[in-house]
């Protein structure tokens, strides 16, 4: 019998399905084994289920005795997860299963991401259809590939479910309630490039490794590199002092992480090559001492390889000039809201092909307007290089309402559950509320979650006490549900 690692925890009708749901592979856009297994599941416990055209699968139970008055509750969470994973790990996201422990008050995974965000929001949903809670009417929403495009939201029909009280249980912040969220959208450079043969030039690579990174939107505005930018400044640095000619570069991994890895192979002429290691040295010096309390872990090496094609001179000013002219980081932040990012750019991805390099940012903004008139701005900053822009459409912002009588709701429950006040909170990221609530209009959302810490990162944990702390507030809401007019 395979031996359990989190069975000992509380709640466990929670816990065992998040150490279930970690062992079925679920990156972006590859959902199809959850899936299958959400639905293995619902057959085992006579669950009435369904599943849309795009992936997306609804799980319904109706009202236990007396409560079939009650109005309906929707909890949701998205399937997929990012998939992040330090150098030395070794794991097929696609096909193995994650290594998850605990360590000290957390759980985490063994060098990779811990898939917390959001298959704790799915464990919820499925404990609360197989709990002793007396309930209404629940509707339990799972989404596919919210990480990458939000694709499964953005082609649901509306009626796919039809409550009108919607749980989003996909915050990170114990203590809060998430009323509104930024909009979002990529940009995606295409540059074609041409190589050739340089004699008597020769290779250098510069790699970085080892930084924080973190989530594009919520950790944007922190003290944490971006490695492509730093691979950038110190490939410009040399280029100031003389002739230097890109070969290839890669760094990133997903648009949704601030980049923690990338590499850069140039070329410069062979007589200059031990000048060149020496100027790049000394700049490697002057950045680890600079970022040394933020980035304690950042490890930069230079060293001379045998390559010796580089990209043709015009084409490599152009990437290098791109790169080094893409915004990244908060814009601007809110009037409204002391601290709150308004809009941000993350310069996420770029890698290398043999005849094109690409590049993926990833931008956000509370105001449409602003996240319309940033995406204009990165489409010219493409073009004026000769790129070849994609831009796929936005999804909206997530307008908080205050008055909401299902924020009174789970404000009160969440408030008894913790014996303290609750911060109710706008945030930087980017969630499926926004959508949901443009196509239908009479939904009333509130979004909660445990305590997850390094989002997007090798370092994910979640605060183990947290988990059963919000699935009290969860069981709560449930229960007192029936106090909210059913009118709707």
């Amino acid at each position: 019998m395979e031996k359990r690692v989190l069975n000992e925890l509380e709640p466990k009708i929670v816990w065992n399905i998040f150490e279930d749901i970690t062992k079925v592979p679920r990156p972006s856009k590859k959902e199809e084994k959850i899936r299958k297994w959400i639905k293995n599941w619902a057959k085992k416990y006579n669950i009435s289920v369904r599943e849309d055209g795009v992936g997306n699968i609804l799980l319904k139970k109706e009202a236990t005795e007396g409560c079939k008055d009650y109005p309906t509750l929707v909890l949701q969470a998205h399937m997929d997860m990012v998939c992040q994973k330090t150098p030395e790990t070794e794991i097929d996201f696609k096909n193995d299963p994650l290594k998850i422990k605990i360590v000290d008050d957390y759980v985490t995974a063994e060098g990779t991401t811990l898939g917390a965000d959001n298959g704790i929001g799915m464990a919820y949903g499925m404990a609360a259809l197989i709990s002793d809670i007396k309930h209404g009417p629940i509707e339990v929403v799972f989404t596919v590939d919210e990480e990458t495009g939000l694709t499964g939201v953005f082609n649901m029909e509306k009626g796919f479910f039809s409550g009108k009280y919607l749980l989003n249980l996909d915050s990170e912040t114990l203590g809060e309630i998430t009323i509104g969220s930024a909009g979002g959208g990529d940009t995606h450079y295409i540059l074609p490039v041409d190589h050739e043969e340089k004699k008597n030039w020769r290779g250098i690579r510069v790699s970085i490794k080892g930084l924080k990174g973190g989530h594009s939107g919520i950790d944007i505005h922190l003290p944490r590199l971006n490695a492509i930018k730093i691979v950038i400044e110190g490939v410009l640095y040399l280029k100031n002092k003389m002739d230097t000619l890109i070969s290839s570069i890669n760094g990133g991994s997903v648009h949704n992480a601030i980049p923690r890895e990338c590499v850069c192979d140039f070329l410069v002429l062979k007589e200059k090559i031990d000048e060149a290691v020496k100027i790049l040295e000394d700049w490697k010096m002057r950045i680890i001492e600079k970022n040394k309390k933020n980035e304690p872990e950042m490890k930069i090496v230079i060293s001379e390889i045998s390559k010796t094609e580089a990209i043709i001179r015009e084409q490599s000013d152009s990437i290098l000039n791109l790169l080094n002219e893409i915004p990244h980081g908060p814009l601007s932040f809110s009037k409204e809201m002391e601290g709150l990012v308004q809009t941000s750019n993350n310069l996420a991805v770029v890698k290398s092909g043999e005849d094109k390099i690409e590049i993926f940012l990833s931008s956000r903004s509370q105001v449409d307007r602003e996240l319309e008139e940033l995406r204009k701005k990165l489409k010219i900053l493409g073009e004026k290089y000769n790129a070849n822009v994609i831009q796929e459409k936005a999804y909206p912002g997530w307008q908080a309402d205050l008055s909401s009588p299902f924020l009174a709701l789970v404000k009160n429950s969440y408030e008894d559950i913790l014996k303290n006040e609750v911060s109710v909170k706008i945030i930087h990221g980017g969630l499926e509320c926004g959508l949901f609530s443009k196509f239908d209009q009479e939904l009333q959302i509130a979004s909660i979650g445990p305590e997850i810490k390094d989002v997007h990162t090798p370092n994910e944990k979640v605060y183990i006490k947290s988990v059963g702390t919000v699935w009290d507030v969860i069981r709560k809401i449930i229960e007192n549900i029936g106090h909210l007019d059913n009118s709707l």
